[in-house]
């Protein structure tokens, strides 16, 4: 039995269920169980462990992508997305709810983060959408499942700490995000379609050329940064983490030089916020480290191999118990913690399975995807329900035929390993 494993759950439960925060519960938890049971004789190697984690090079773009997505919400960015995105489809039935998933899947080949996709948009789309005639709760539901696109396309955070976590190759899987993103958001498309029209919510907005080129001249900055970012990093021109740092630069030189609507004071809130959330992330992989040495110590990732290759039903058995485990983790657990652990614990058996790991990959973003737009741990529900105002139980009553077409994106990613690995190829990975 793997006594240290079962009293590191224990102990961090109990911290967690005490309020304990998530790095603190992990980090704590790991180091009373290293200190009571020492299967290393030198206990400094705890600093050595904890350090290492956070000072990996590949970790450095989250910070530098997180940034991204802080400027983008104070920026002219997020707003030029959105009037780009009412002239394309504006017109169409539920032209606003079009306009909230086409948008989000321009501004999260940007930001890499769902959170600053849903607080955005929470704040700058879901007020125009009510005006337009749809009620609160639906243009909420909308705006928090459509926020899933930016943890599955590059430069997803999530995709970064999975292919670091998992000793996989950054550039390949952030390549093989952005064919299951377009998916996602398409299908998202169809019950706002369905749904607007039965329900008559929204406004007909006529379309015009002349308009649609007046608003790609005016957004031309927004509608650039996407292709500026995954064209440098699909070229090979540019490390992920590089390309983090141009993406930096470039909103900088946007909205601090050109618009002049950054100034010092916006930017020192956004360092400041910043700092905030990276430390919390760079926390977590640091205790996570420790978490995971104790369980690889123990063997577990092989005890958990040998258990996920023997479900019944092979390849088909396997997906059907990974998503409902991997959502079910997503619900009740923060994304970045949940990847850290949780990624590394079933490649192994997927691997053995058949599976590429880049595709696994993608499939574990995208059950993570799903798990924060729902409740339990879904942070984007939290942070939509807080901006907007709306009860979180109406909102998700709202969001389940979104839902299940996330699943059906899920699952179509799952049965056609080329939607995710297509792109990689092409580019040499």
């Amino acid at each position: 039995m793997p006594v240290m494993t079962t009293t590191l759950i224990i102990l961090a439960v109990i911290m967690l269920v005490v309020g304990v925060p998530v790095a603190a519960a992990l980090g704590l938890a790991s180091a009373l169980v290293l200190f009571i049971f020492r299967p290393i004789p030198n206990m400094m190697m705890l600093s050595q462990l904890f350090s290492e984690a956070a000072a990996s090079f590949i970790l450095l773009a989250v910070p530098l992508f997180v940034l991204v997505g802080v400027l983008m919400e104070r920026g002219t960015m997020g707003k030029n997305l959105i009037d780009f995105s009412k002239a394309l489809v504006g017109w169409v039935r539920g032209g606003l709810g079009a306009v909230n998933i086409v948008g989000s899947m321009i501004f999260s080949g940007i930001s890499g983060s769902s959170v600053a996709d849903a607080a955005t948009f929470s704040t700058l789309l879901v007020p125009r959408m009510v005006d337009d005639g749809y009620p609160s709760d639906y243009s909420a539901a909308v705006t928090v499942t459509s926020s899933t696109m930016s943890t599955i396309r590059p430069p997803s955070i999530q995709i970064v700490l999975a292919a670091a976590a998992t000793n996989q190759s950054v550039g390949r899987a952030l390549a093989a995000g952005l064919l299951p993103a377009i998916i996602v958001g398409l299908l998202l498309l169809v019950p706002n379609y369905i749904i607007s029209k039965k329900m008559g919510y929204g406004k007909k907005h006529p379309f015009s050329f002349s308009n649609l080129f007046e608003k790609t001249k005016s957004c031309w900055s927004a509608l650039l940064a996407p292709v500026i970012i995954m064209g440098s990093i699909f070229s090979g021109i540019v490390t992920p983490t590089e390309a983090a740092g141009i993406a930096v630069l470039y909103i900088l030189v946007i909205d601090c030089i050109i618009y002049r609507k950054l100034n010092f004071k916006d930017l020192w809130q956004c360092f400041k916020k910043t700092a905030g959330i990276t430390s919390a992330i760079l926390l977590i992989a640091s205790a996570s480290a420790l978490m995971n040495f104790i369980i690889a110590f123990e063997h577990i990732p092989a005890m958990l191999t040998a258990a996920l290759v023997a479900v019944p039903g092979g390849k088909f058995g396997f997906l059907i118990l990974f998503f409902f485990l991997a959502i079910i983790i997503g619900m009740v657990l923060d994304a970045t913690p949940a990847t850290l652990i949780f990624a590394p614990l079933f490649l192994p058996a997927a691997v053995s399975l058949g599976f590429d790991p880049t595709h696994f990959i993608i499939l574990w973003v995208m059950c993570v995807a799903l798990g924060m737009t729902t409740p339990g741990y879904g942070v984007c529900v939290f942070s939509v329900a807080s901006i907007t105002g709306v009860p979180i139980s109406r909102m998700v009553k709202q969001a389940m035929p979104f839902y299940f077409v996330t699943i059906l994106a899920m699952i179509l990613v799952a049965a056609i390993p080329s939607i995710a690995l297509v792109i990689p190829s092409l580019f040499g990975w």
